[in-house]
């Protein structure tokens, strides 16, 4: 059997390995450190946060490797296409280099509290 490829998705809330193995319970290899640019984070509900196009903005987050089929579970826990769409984004990797990665996009304005990238990565508010 040949051996499936697997695709690189950035994750910077919820489905951070800091909140729950999901990502490794869909087949995924990782985390790896990574900052996406051109975004910032909003708290854009009590239990998660949201990223937005915004220049000059930088989010912190992880890299996983996943198998294709995994995305349409992550869609579905995602909200696509209502609260988040998913669109690739260069992300620029601890170790070096720039991967090209699919992230999750909030869908809304930003009407929540900006995390500032010296306070992520994101923790639920307790």
């Amino acid at each position: 059997m040949p051996k499936q490829e697997k695709i690189p998705i950035f994750v910077y809330g919820t489905l951070m390995s800091i909140h729950s193995n999901r990502m490794l319970s869909l087949g995924g290899n990782g985390p790896y450190l990574g900052v996406l640019r051109g975004y910032a984070m909003y708290q854009v509900a009590p239990d998660f946060p949201g990223i937005v196009p915004e220049p000059g903005g930088k989010v912190m987050g992880e890299v996983f490797y996943i198998p294709q089929q995994a995305f349409a579970s992550l869609d579905r826990y995602e909200g696509v296409p209502d609260l988040y769409r998913r669109e690739e984004a260069n992300v620029e990797m601890a170790g070096g280099g720039t991967v090209r990665a699919w992230v999750y996009i909030w869908n809304g304005k930003p009407e929540g509290q900006k995390i500032p990238f010296n306070e992520q990565p994101w923790r639920p508010k307790v």
